[in-house]
């Protein structure tokens, strides 16, 4: 157990150093930066967006984790987009992939996004499949989010099958500066990630960003997610962190 959290740790580190690596490499061909303006945002010239990032924690269930995600997303107007990602992680054993497609809805300094998603989930060392459906609508402001949904999703363990038909899915979160500054650091707290949904195990975290250049930014979270419900004095049930770069073209 030692040893595979020591190389889980190892691989952690080198992908952060890769990380910085690539910033360094693309800081003096960035003469420009570029402001992160939301979520969604297309920002009218780049329609394309490539994200990656590596992750690592700890779980009480499954011990130490790590891995990569990716994502690609394609600004077919300046309102309607769709995206595609996966995800592999080592510990949990778990695979996972995504399609989405999203409205923008623009009113003053705020946006209103509403999106559709279906995700399929494989816990390897669990013999369980998920699949999940999920709606959602999220208000943003230059300081502020909120997000509601619903997600109805379907678990197939070894020879049983059992659904959660409604999942009400929330989060909110502000930042320090306005989100067009060309750095922030914010709080979160949500009972969702990219690749899961929840009842009322609670995510409470701290994230940031920095533009690189007009083309790409850092971005990076940590975060602990307690067990059981709404009560945050249950136990620690999971300690994690990302970090990775967003390019658009």
């Amino acid at each position: 157990m030692e040893k595979r959290y020591t190389l889980l740790r190892r691989a952690a580190r080198g992908a952060a150093k890769a990380a910085v690596a690539i910033a360094v490499a693309l800081a003096p061909e960035c003469a420009w930066a570029q402001p992160f303006t939301g979520v969604h945002e297309y920002d009218g010239e780049h329609r394309n967006e490539l994200t990656g990032y590596t992750m690592g924690g700890y779980n009480i269930v499954s011990g130490a984790f790590g891995g990569f995600a990716a994502s690609y997303k394609r600004h077919l107007t300046d309102h309607w987009n769709v995206e595609g990602a996966v995800q592999v992680q080592a510990g949990k054993q778990l695979y996972s992939a995504y399609a989405k497609g999203g409205y923008r809805l623009k009113w003053g300094f705020s946006n209103f996004y509403f999106d559709g998603k279906m995700m399929v989930n494989r816990y390897h060392r669990f013999g369980t499949n998920e699949m999940s459906g999920n709606i959602s609508a999220v208000w943003e402001t230059p300081y502020f989010f909120l997000h509601v949904g619903e997600s109805y999703i379907h678990y197939h363990v070894l020879h049983n099958e059992y659904t959660e038909p409604l999942t009400f899915t929330f989060g909110t979160g502000v930042n320090i500066r306005p989100r067009w500054n060309s750095w922030n650091i914010g709080l979160f707290f949500r009972n969702y990630d990219e690749f899961y949904y929840e009842n009322w195990n609670i995510n409470w975290g701290i994230n940031f960003n920095a533009s690189l250049c007009r083309q790409a930014k850092l971005f990076g979270e940590f975060n602990v997610r307690p067990a059981g419900s709404m009560s945050q004095l249950a136990s620690r049930y999971e300690t994690s962190g990302k970090l990775g770069i967003k390019y658009v073209w």
